[in-house]
C-alpha cells in the first residue's frame, strides 16, 4: 500500500498544479473582467468616487423626478399666462379715412383692439376742418354696445382674430354689418 501512495503522488501533485494553474488562470481572467466593468461603469457614472450603478440609478430616478414636478409647476404656469393673454389686446388694426368730402389727408382714424374673443375697445376720430370729434365703443365677443360705422366695422374685421375662412360660423355679426 505505501507503494501504491507512492505510486500516486506524483500524480495528485501534478492533478494539484494544474487545478493550481487552471485557478490562477481563472483568477486573472476574473480580475481582467472586474478592471473592464469598472472601466465601463466610470465611463456611465463619471468621476463619482466609489458609487455604483444602482446609487447612480436612484440618483438618476431622483432627478427625473424633480424634473417632472417642475414641468407639471411650469405647465400650471403656461396656462395662467396663455389665459392672461387671450384677455390681452393682441389684435389691431388701424384704418385710415376721409370721414368728409371737404377734408382731404386721411385725418379720421379708427383703431380696434381686440383680444381672442373680439372683446376690446374701438376708439375712432373723426376730424372735419373746424372740429374733432372721439367716438370710443366696447365690444364683447365681436358684439359692439353701439352700432359701428362701416369704417370701424372693416377695422375690427381687420383686427379680428384668425382670418374668415378659420373663424367664419363661430364669429357673431357687428351691429352696423351690412352682411348680418
Amino acid at each position: 500500500m505505501e507503494q501504491t501512495l507512492s505510486d500516486i503522488a506524483p500524480y495528485v501533485a501534478l492533478g494539484a498544479a494544474v487545478a493550481a494553474v487552471i485557478l490562477a488562470i481563472l483568477l486573472v481572467s476574473l480580475l481582467v473582467s472586474v478592471r473592464r466593468l469598472r472601466r465601463a461603469q466610470q465611463a456611465v457614472l463619471g468621476g463619482h468616487g466609489e458609487r455604483d450603478l444602482v446609487s447612480h440609478a436612484e440618483g438618476l430616478e431622483d432627478q427625473v423626478r424633480n424634473l417632472r414636478d417642475a414641468v407639471e409647476a411650469l405647465e400650471g404656469r403656461i396656462d395662467g399666462h396663455k389665459r392672461e393673454l387671450d384677455k390681452a389686446f393682441t389684435y389691431r388694426a388701424l384704418l385710415r379715412y376721409d370721414a368728409f368730402r371737404e377734408t382731404g389727408g386721411e385725418q379720421s382714424a379708427s383703431l380696434a383692439l381686440l383680444d381672442r374673443d373680439r372683446s376690446g375697445i374701438m376708439i375712432s376720430t373723426i376730424s372735419s376742418r373746424d372740429e374733432a370729434r372721439l367716438y370710443v365703443k366696447e365690444l364683447r365677443q365681436g358684439v359692439p354696445d353701439r352700432a359701428l360705422s362701416p369704417e370701424e366695422v372693416t377695422a375690427v374685421e381687420k383686427a379680428s382674430p384668425g382670418d374668415a375662412g378659420d373663424a367664419g360660423d363661430r364669429r357673431p355679426p357687428l351691429a352696423g354689418d351690412a352682411s348680418a
